[in-house]
């Protein structure tokens, strides 16, 4: 600035320089010309250069001014930045020195240049020891083989997050979670944090979730977890409810795909009140629309939790499609009971059986038994039973009927103090949590007199039966035995070898070779006629038994036919003498046909002699002098008297 003329032998210097330039460049041109021309040039830009540099000297030193101000303030800024970084800096390491994770700095040749107190403590060195190692020797040799450190002064600029394995000064492995990043131009700052326990909760959570899904896969319960309105997980067995893959429900867009189109909305709105939080679990049932259309019915658990900090729900599914079934056939059931119950006519009620209160009543006991429905149920059971039955009655109620049911007889007392015999089929039920004893009354007091009157009758007509002397047998239509006497039951063990039974089927001992002929008269007497004949037994002895047989049938009162009777009466004794009265008959038959063979043949013989007889005695008339003719008579007498001897012995053969 003080020294114009300076600049002025530099731009001096630069024109001769010029000048040479020129000169070499010009050779053609004279050099005063260009001398001159150069000289003019450069006078004029040296006065205007000069011009320029007061111009500029001027503006400078106001500009320096300037600058000398700013500097002044800037420098008071500078000192009061420098104060507070200082502060900053003592508070950024007293932070890293109480930070719960440990931070360390290393430049890249790997050395510690910084260490705060939680690296010292996690893994086991002082800050001096530390400081003159390298990280390497702090790594676990065995990983260093596989992941070496690598640093270089490019790399870092970017925070890497990673996982390491580092050796305590005892010689213990431990993982941990280190986050790098460049710390200034030759250093990198390392945030590192134990995550021993992270990785053994992990590892227990990974077994969880092995357990989870090992216990899923095999449930036989649906299991599900849903996340943003869809399936993220989805067990087999809940696949298979619905006739899906587990893939294609975990890859469907919404939970809605299995669901009918009636209860889309409800089921959306429960999965949405979960996954905000509105409700933490809930328990319904809804229809289903499996892949081939068809529907079902199942019931969803479900409870809202935290996993991989994404509201989800995790839940179980249960096919209830037969369950519905049963509860439909349940409620059609006691449709029909309480049908039957209000319509039955024979009386009916419900006894409470820890209390014995009637607790309902149809319709028929009101109008059998004279109370009206409300009196009936302000009644104990003890109140219709007569005072004799009470105990009988209380020891049934205390105990339990069989699956079979119950059915006995008591004594009942009608509004009208009439004492009835009833029949009780009861069965014990569970009714609204109480144990019940369900009964139905029959009257059977005329029934039993009857049966009473019919008891003695066949009390009699069994005496009848076993004092006479036909045996009577009763069949049903397949030839089974019903009943028989004693004189039938002697009859089957004197002829068939056999001892009667009730229920034998006749078929069974009867002989091969009669049954054919039994069977088509037994078929005649089944189709409802009578039948009628005679039967003999031969014996062992030679001789023969010989029955009079009559089957006819039996039939009810309408005229069906239930079976047949059977009746034999032994006439052997009329046979024999039948057949006693035969032989005597043929005897004197053939008695008198001998008789008149000898008659015929004795009276040939004795007509001989008779006729010469007459024919010498003519001639002992005519000449009684005549011995010849007399002679002859006498032989002749003589013949006739043999023939009468003879007679004789024939007679006396004969007789």
């Amino acid at each position: 600035m003080k020294y114009p003329h300076k600049n002025k032998f530099v731009i001096v210097v630069s024109l001769l320089a010029m000048l040479v330039f020129s000169h070499l460049i010009t050779d053609l041109l004279p050099d005063l010309l260009v001398c001159f021309i150069i000289s003019v040039i450069a006078f004029i830009i040296l006065s205007r250069l000069d011009q320029k540099q007061i111009d500029a000297e001027s503006r400078i030193l106001s500009i320096n001014n300037t600058l000398n101000e700013e500097i002044e303030q800037r420098a008071s800024k500078l000192r009061e930045t420098t104060g507070r970084l200082e502060q900053s800096e003592k508070k950024y390491r007293l932070l890293i020195e109480h930070a719960s994770d440990a931070i360390y700095v290393i430049n890249f040749e790997g050395r510690f240049t910084e260490v705060n107190a939680s690296m010292c403590k996690m893994t086991g060195y002082s800050r001096e020891e530390l400081l003159e190692f390298k990280v390497e020797q702090i790594l676990d040799p065995e990983s260093l083989k596989t992941d070496p450190v690598l640093l270089g002064p490019d790399d870092l600029y970017i925070a890497v997050m990673r996982e390491r394995r580092f050796m305590r000064k005892n010689g213990e492995v431990f993982d941990v979670e280190v986050n790098v990043k460049r710390f200034t131009d030759e250093s990198v700052l390392v945030i590192a944090r134990d995550i021993t326990k992270r990785k053994l909760m992990e590892a227990g959570l990974k077994e969880a979730e092995l357990k989870f899904r090992t216990l899923a896969e095999k449930s036989v319960l649906g299991v599900y977890v849903v996340q943003k309105g869809r399936f993220t997980y989805v067990n087999p067995r809940f696949a298979k409810v619905f006739g899906y893959e587990p893939a294609e429900l975990t890859s469907a867009p919404s939970v809605d795909l299995i669901i009918a189109e009636q209860y889309k909305a409800v089921t959306l709105e429960h999965v949405r009140a979960r996954l905000t939080g509105e409700m933490e679990s809930v328990n319904y049932e809804v229809m289903g629309l499996c892949k081939n259309g068809s529907n079902n019915w199942v019931e969803f658990y479900g409870t809202r939790v935290q996993l991989d900090d994404e509201p989800t729900i995790i839940g179980s599914m249960v096919d209830v499609t037969e369950r519905k079934k049963m509860e439909e056939e349940l409620r059609y059931s006691e449709q029909k009971y309480k049908l039957l119950f209000d319509s039955n006519p024979l009386p009916m009620w419900m006894v409470d059986k820890d209390t014995l209160d009637n607790i309902a009543v149809n319709e028929a006991a009101v109008k059998y038994y004279g109370y009206s429905e409300d009196e009936f149920l302000k009644m104990n059971v003890r109140d219709l039973r007569t005072s004799d039955e009470w105990e009988k009655m209380q020891q049934s109620y205390s105990a339990a009927i069989p699956e079979s049911g119950y059915a006995g007889t008591t004594k009942h007392r009608k509004k009208d103090g009439t004492i009835i015999e009833v029949e009780i089929i009861a069965q014990d039920i569970i009714m609204e949590g109480r144990n019940v004893r369900l009964s139905v009354a029959n009257d059977v007091t005329q029934k039993l007199r009857a049966e009473e009157l019919l008891q003695k009758s066949e009390a009699n007509l069994q005496t009848i039966l076993n004092t006479t002397d036909t045996a009577y047998a009763l069949f049903d239509r397949e030839l089974k035995v019903l009943a028989y006497n004693h004189k039938a039951e002697d009859f089957v063990k004197q002829q068939y070898d056999h001892d009667a039974t009730h229920g034998d089927k006749l078929t069974d001992y009867f002989p091969k070779d009669r049954f054919p002929q039994f069977a088509e008269l037994t078929e005649r007497v089944l189709n409802g006629h009578d039948s009628s004949y005679e039967l003999n037994y031969p014996q062992r002895d030679g001789s023969n038994y010989w029955y009079y047989v009559r089957q006819f049938p039996i039939k009810d009162n309408a005229g069906k036919i239930l079976g047949l009777m059977v009746a034999l009466y032994d006439i052997t004794e009329r046979k024999n003498a039948e057949n006693d009265l035969k032989v005597a008959y043929q005897r004197i038959h053939d008695h008198i046909a001998s008789i008149k063979s000898m008659v015929w043949k004795q009276s040939h013989f004795i007509r001989s002699p008779v006729a010469n007889l007459k024919g010498l005695a003519s001639m002992l008339k005519d000449n009684p002098a005549d011995a010849e003719a007399l002679e002859y008579m006498i032989v002749e007498l003589e013949r006739l008297d043999n023939v009468i001897i003879d007679m004789a012995k024939d007679a006396a053969d004969h007789d």
